[in-house]
């Protein structure tokens, strides 16, 4: 019967599918374009990274590399959900550390022996003019072998090295000038010069000393120290930590055993107490320069990834690369079969990403000025060790960091570190005349500046890319405080307003939904952060323009959404993992001081709206007094209860309330005119509230209240107010020359006709009675066209000088206070 239930469950359509699962198109440099990822053992990925080489101070070149991972990492975690296992390791033990220690270690203590002035004059003087020697003998060399180089790739490279050649002998000039300046007697304390010239004369001293470094404890401190500051400032930039965090020094069992593996398959030689890779057996088997196999010139990048201490005794071939190296007297030394030693830089990473992830990776990363020799060459152990062809599925790379039009690198020394860049004060070059001294910024500000650079391309670095990434976190912030206030009163918002949506809702929703299909596009496009950050900019201009557009008719709903997809896109980013910064995009639950200190700054910045429009509408001063009593005794009593034990930031924005409540109530007692009010206003907008980290905007119906960091809004207001500074001069430069110009148009109106022309003597010689020339400085009278220019001329000096006797009278000694007015702009603009 019809509307009875039957023995069997009622067909069920399933919707068609639309997709399959979601996954990225990655750059892998070892196929040269983008293919899928898909990782080996279904969802878990396996993934190493390259991490730092702690010699020195992290630079901006660190943070775009690990800042980039980072967001990728994140990205595949976040939004394609898979379960990653991170391993990045930490190079503690290289010849670039074991210099730079021994070297700081040696310098230390020649500081403790207090040398005199012409002692440190006499080693440093020395070591410039070996420098300088080794810069022509290199620049003769470079210069001869690109006049005889025929291949372009090889050609580039060297002139590549003549450039960092120059730039280098640039850092030598600068302490050969503080050498010279001491030989003058400039420079007199030796403490200065050993500062100034420490790079040069640490080199003399290791010269002479290194032999005698041998606790093994001066290298493993200056590596542990770098470590941490490497930590914390990837931590201040929002990095996330590896899962497992690898050191070179702790692996060396298991580096030992791995080269033994990698000689007994044949691979590897022992000559002279250290151990080479053979690249020409290698290749008899498999694919070597996997990853660079198209650069040309490869020669100085092989030398720089063997090391400065390296020797090449006993190698087989150039292109032998060393997996154990022998330690000289002063240099750190482990027990080997093959004696006394360390390993070589590329070994470290394919033993310990082989301990931890096995004989496949899915992914490795590092910078692209990694690729060769290092990471061509840990393929090629890995590949040897284990007698298969692939170790590495996807190699990922991020771009270059360029300063100008160098690449950003610690051995050219145009780098700033991270700690230089948020602290600000840096000076940045931008012209061989001109730099500028950097403001300090944010980390956020400078993970949307990396993201704002694809992640595997080339990064220029500029004050004017580091304006563009703070106007974007600007346009990000704006748009979160005024979601925030819209969202303020969310209850009443909505049961008290209409719901309905009419074209201007549909038309943001549209949006909304198109952009969330934009970002997943671009991020499957190899993580396109430009793209996404491009994509969420407009949907702010989008939902700017309707709440600018529906008034107080706004759906406080459809904004939230907005607010919501991109707050969520920004913590799948790490742009801001802490949710509380946008309160508006998680459930407020039980409360707490958010809501409370909402609650004071509304009734704050509300009562000073009552008084602003009372003021404005000529409000007797009974009406303030009794304003701020039934404030007093009501509002601000109950408030000050509710503040007892809270958070620093709620009795301070109240402390701020009341002290300015005092004043209005000062104010009205002693009669004060509407404009005093309406200074007060404006002081605790631009003065008080700003120090709180409240930025507080008035609007035609009514304000906007918006929390942010009082540093950020100092800034700003220092800004704004060297901005207005600079305008009010303009106006004063403005006006002086306007007033210069008519004391000059009076000044020659003064002249009577009669006067105009005698003083002309290099002109004319004979006038007649009215004071007009009739004959030339040389006696020869004038043509009847030079008579009728003169009269011509005369007439309208007659016409000027009535103007000015007619101005004269008016006001008598205009000129002179004309004058006056000039001198006191001219005082007024020499103050500014």
């Amino acid at each position: 019967m019809e509307g009875e239930g039957g023995s069997k469950r009622p067909e069920w359509i399933a919707p068609p599918q639309q997709m399959k699962r979601l996954a990225p198109m990655v750059a892998n440099t070892l196929t040269g374009n983008k293919v899928e990822f898909i990782p080996k053992d279904g969802n878990t990925v396996r993934w190493y990274i390259c991490g730092p080489t702690v010699y020195d101070s992290s630079h901006l070149g660190h943070a775009r590399t690990y800042v980039a991972f980072d967001v990728v990492r994140r990205i595949l975690e976040n939004f394609f959900g898979y379960d990653i296992f991170c391993v990045m390791n930490v190079t503690d033990v290289d010849d670039k550390i074991i210099i730079r220690a021994r070297r700081n270690y040696l310098l230390k203590q020649y500081k403790e022996t207090k040398p005199s002035l012409d002692q440190v004059l006499v080693r440093a003087k020395a070591e410039v003019e070996k420098a300088v020697a080794r810069y022509n003998a290199k620049v003769d060399k470079l210069k001869a072998d690109i006049e005889k180089e025929t291949q372009s790739g090889k050609v580039k490279g060297l002139k590549e090295e003549l450039d960092a050649t120059h730039y280098k002998h640039g850092l030598t000039e600068k302490q050969a000038v503080y050498v010279a300046e001491a030989e003058k007697g400039a420079i007199s304390d030796p403490n200065v010069l050993l500062d100034k010239a420490a790079d040069l004369i640490s080199s003399s001293l290791d010269e002479e000393k290194k032999e005698e470094v041998t606790d093994p404890q001066i290298f493993r401190a200056h590596a542990a120290y770098y470590e941490k500051e490497y930590i914390e400032d990837m931590n201040t930039l929002g990095v996330r930590m590896p899962d497992v965090l690898t050191r070179v020094t702790e692996f060396m069992p298991e580096i030992v055993k791995y080269i033994e593996k990698i000689i007994a398959n044949d691979f590897a030689y022992e000559a002279q107490g250290s151990v080479y890779f053979d690249i020409r057996k290698f290749c008899d088997s498999h694919g070597y320069r996997k990853l660079s196999w198209s650069e040309a010139s490869v020669a100085a990048a092989l030398a720089e990834g063997e090391g400065a201490l390296s020797s090449s005794e006993g190698k087989r071939s150039d292109a032998d690369f060393a997996l154990w190296k022998k330690s000289k007297a002063g240099e750190p030394s482990w027990d080997s079969p093959w004696g006394g030693g360390r390993p070589g830089w590329h070994i470290e990473c394919s033993v310990m990403a082989s301990e931890m992830l096995g004989d496949t990776l899915d992914i490795h990363g590092g910078g692209i000025d990694l690729c060769f020799p290092h990471h061509d060459n840990e393929l090629a152990q890995a590949e040897a060790y284990y007698g298969h062809q692939q170790w590495v599925n996807y190699f990922l790379h991020s771009g270059h960091l360029y300063i100008g039009s160098q690449k950003m690198s610690k051995s050219l020394k145009n780098f700033f570190t991270i700690r230089e860049i948020l602290k600000g004060g840096s000076e940045m070059k931008l012209s061989e005349e001109e730099s500028i001294t950097l403001p300090p910024y944010t980390a956020r500000q400078l993970r949307i500046l990396f993201m704002m650079h694809q992640w595997d391309q080339p990064m220029y670095f500029s004050k004017d890319t580091l304006d563009v990434a703070v106007g974007k976190e600007k346009t990000f912030k704006e748009f979160f405080g005024a979601v925030r206030g819209l969202n303020r009163d969310q209850v009443n918002s909505v049961t008290l307003n209409p719901q309905n949506w009419g074209e201007h809702e549909r038309t943001l929703n549209s949006k909304i939904e198109e952009t969330q299909k934009e970002v997943t596009t671009a991020l499957i496009d190899n993580f396109n952060t430009p793209k996404v950050l491009l994509l969420l900019q407009e949907l702010v201009t989008a939902a700017n323009i309707y709440m600018t557009t529906a008034g107080a008719q706004t759906k406080s709903l459809l904004v939230h959404k907005a607010a919501m997809y991109i707050a969520k896109t920004f913590r799948t980013l790490g742009i801001d993992d802490n949710a509380t910064e946008y309160p508006f995009a998680s459930s407020t639950g039980g409360g707490g001081d958010q809501e409370l200190l909402s609650e004071v700054l509304d009734a704050f910045c509300g009562f000073r709206e009552d008084v602003r429009q009372a003021a404005r509408s000529n409000q007797e001063p009974g009406w303030f007094q009794a304003k701020v009593s039934d404030l007093e005794s009501g509002l601000l009593a109950e408030l000050r209860s509710k503040i007892k034990s809270k958070a620093a930031l709620l009795p301070a924005v109240l402390e701020a309330f009341e002290a300015w409540t005092s004043k209005i109530k000062n104010t009205a007692q002693s009669q004060g005119a509407k404009s005093e009010y309406l200074e007060l206003c404006d002081s605790v907008r631009d003065d008080a509230l700003p120090l709180l980290g409240v930025r507080l905007e008035d609007k035609p119906e009514g304000f906007l209240w918006k929390l942010d960091d009082p540093e950020v809004l100092a800034r700003e207001r220092a800004t704004k107010m060297a901005a207005a500074a600079e305008a009010a001069k303009k106006k004063v430069e403005n006006k002086l020359n306007k007033a210069k110009k008519e004391l000059e148009k009076w000044e020659v109106s003064a002249v009577a006709p009669s006067e105009m022309f005698k003083a002309l003597t290099d002109k004319y010689k004979t006038f007649d009675d009215q004071g007009m020339p009739t004959h030339a400085a040389d006696g020869t009278e004038l043509s009847k066209k030079q008579r009728q220019g003169v009269e011509k001329d005369f007439k309208k000096r007659e016409a000027e000088h009535a103007k000015f006797q007619e101005q004269e009278a008016k006001e008598a000694g205009f000129l002179g206070k004309l004058k006056a007015e000039i001198k006191a702009m001219e005082d007024s603009l020499a103050a500014m």
